[in-house]
């Protein structure tokens, strides 16, 4: 899973361009949309780590294969359109590969997910494998006496709940570890895994980001202990499909503070390696957190590492968009107040708590709507980006959350604690009940003068409340008819990213190959669905741009097209092969024009 946010710095824009990158996708990340992860990551299990005596494991040849065979499958035939992410895959490698060393089919595997992070899976369905994953653990828990078997079993559970936890074999699967944990035998994959090995997005990319172990010490206080010893809060993010594309996304990222005999102050650290964006804004918020409990020594103990950990610990992670939930997440370790479970936020924090401009704000909304959060939280710059969700998706998204732009760290703090004041929860409630009213009836309701008086109210309350502005503007036909610039950009980036990715792949393979005669450029029928939905989706754009992005969204749907569409008859490899570059190239150069807009980076906050 790959995290994005946005940089959109108009230096960071140039350092790339004196760069020279060939490559669109690599503009597109880096420019427009700075990543927790610029590269698709996937960690080679520790083989060698002793977690049971292999050889002491007591199952027969049907049982052994059909264990070996479950969690290959869960390793190659899943990936993260299926919500598996590389950690499960690598752990059932790591379990197979003890099993059946010799197997061939877990070789290969391990080879792919090494040399390119992808596997050649097969049609698999989560419930076959998890009741084959059941029956491994039955049949390795008979053996009562035997210690290893039960090691084993508990492994095999605990990858069977996490690739299917609402599935039909659910409920045996947890009974199963529950009885094992309770003699004695849990799956313990601490430093199971290797470093993270980088696969680009980027052929031609010429450096990668340096992921490392990040600490930042904080002077300590008078306080004996913290306020609550843990907390969590819900980000809003952008991952990466399975077919290269964007979607939106809502993680948890956690705050454990534990008494730590070698730390004299507050030592604060990250559950795995992060990048230099993201370790350079935990210094910014713990400078943010100095100021704000200068006056208050007593909240602030001495002694602890304070660990940041995420809900996808092993995927590498870089940029600052998780600045503001890092702030309120440690914020409410020193003041005891818990967190919303329904709010989600994104935006960068400056050391005086002021919010920043992030990316992706549209398909972040589109996220945390799949993940149920009722309360968002955006940078203010980001405002506009939600007209785009009225314009692309309707109304229904901003009955369902209420969206608040933040531009300081109080009004993030206003709306994300479990415990609000009563203003808050009042306003909260008034939105709640005039959306519940448009819902039960249908849009035009917006324009009822009762609707639009308690929108007001709500506006008036709190003028941070996008959702009701937005809507509030929508019953008055006031609400914006065209994308914003940024979100034209981001629409166009999510939808084409895979179909572009595999375009660049094939050009760059093609000028690499010394067979000029190759069929590098005969696309796959996956490729080929993926850029017709991609053109598809860009049709749906065409009336709704701003009218300064015509020519590269012209660009770009015809690039897709080509793929969409193959070779023209009788035209051969190596033609449709100079025709998709000479396309690509020109969306290339329409995006370096259009981007060195003067006004085309103001308005995308550069």
């Amino acid at each position: 899973m790959l995290f994005r946010l946005s940089i959109t710095h108009i230096g960071e824009y140039r350092t790339l361009m004196n760069r020279r990158i060939p490559c669109l996708i690599a503009l597109f990340v880096t420019a427009l949309f700075g990543s927790l992860a610029l590269a698709d990551t996937y960690r080679v299990p520790d083989l060698e780590k002793e977690i049971f005596d292999t050889e002491a494991v007591e199952l027969d040849r049907f049982d052994r294969s059909g264990a070996v065979s479950s969690l290959v499958s869960v390793a190659r035939d899943f990936d993260e359109e299926d919500d598996v992410d590389y950690e499960l895959r690598a752990h059932a490698l790591a379990i197979a590969s003890r099993l059946d060393e010799d197997n061939d089919k877990v070789k290969s595997t391990l080879d792919q997910l090494k040399d390119n992070g992808e596997t050649i899976g097969e049609s698999a369905d989560k419930s076959r494998v998890t009741r084959r994953l059941a029956s491994a653990v039955r049949a390795l828990s008979r053996k009562k006496d035997n210690e290893d078997n039960l090691k084993c079993a508990a492994y095999i559970a605990d990858i069977g709940i996490r690739l299917d936890p609402k599935g039909d074999n659910a409920d045996k699967l947890e009974k199963s570890r529950d009885e094992l944990e309770e003699d004695g035998h849990k799956a313990d994959w601490k430093d199971m895994l290797g470093r993270a090995i980088q696969h680009s997005r980027n052929p031609w990319e010429e450096e990668e980001t340096v992921f490392e172990k990040k600490e930042v010490e904080m002077p300590g206080g008078k306080g004996e202990r913290f306020a609550q010893p843990q907390s969590r809060v819900n980000g809003l993010v952008v991952r990466q499909l399975g077919n290269g594309n964007l979607a939106g996304s809502a993680s948890t990222v956690n705050a454990t503070a534990l008494k730590e005999a070698d730390v004299d102050e507050l030592l604060f650290t990250f559950n795995q390696e992060v990048g230099p964006m993201m370790g350079g804004c935990l210094e910014e918020v713990i400078k943010f957190l100095r100021i704000r409990y200068d006056s208050e020594p007593e909240k602030i103990p001495s002694g602890y590492k304070i660990e940041l950990g995420f809900q996808d610990k092993y995927v590498p992670k870089d940029g600052p968009s998780a600045a503001t939930a890092f702030t309120l997440l440690l914020d409410s370790l020193f003041s005891g107040e818990e967190l919303d479970d329904d709010f989600a936020c994104t935006g960068d924090m400056t050391a005086d708590g002021r919010v920043q401009r992030i990316g992706g704000a549209a398909a972040k909304i589109r996220g945390a709507t799949k993940r149920g959060c009722k309360i968002v939280g955006i940078p203010l710059d980001n405002g506009k980006e939600i007209g785009d969700v009225l314009l692309l998706d309707g109304i229904d998204q901003l009955l369902d959350i209420q969206i608040f732009t933040l531009e300081t760290f109080d009004e993030a703090y206003a709306v994300s604690r479990k415990e609000k004041s009563p203003e808050v929860v009042e306003t909260l409630q008034l939105f709640n009940d005039v959306a519940s009213v448009v819902r039960d009836g249908d849009e035009s309701l917006l324009a009822n003068a009762e609707v639009q008086s308690r929108l007001q109210k709500v506006v008036d309350r709190m003028p941070n409340h996008l959702s009701a502005k937005l809507l509030l503007e929508k019953g008055k036909g006031e609400n914006p008819k065209i994308l914003t610039v940024g979100g034209t950009i981001n629409q166009i980036e999510i939808t084409t990213s895979g179909t572009l990715r595999t375009i660049g792949r094939a050009v760059f393979s093609s000028k690499m190959s010394e067979d000029d005669d190759g069929d590098s450029f005969e696309f796959d029928k996956e490729t080929t669905n993926d850029a017709k939905t991609a053109v598809e989706e860009l049709e749906k754009l065409s009336k709704a741009i701003d009218p300064r992005l015509e020519k590269y969204h012209e660009a770009v749907l015809k690039v897709c097209k080509s793929v969409a569409e193959g070779p023209d008859d009788d035209e051969k490899a190596k033609a449709y092969g100079k025709r998709l570059e000479e396309e690509l190239d020109s969306v290339q150069s329409t995006y370096r024009k259009m981007i060195s807009d003067p006004e085309i980076l103001e308005d995308m906050g550069g």
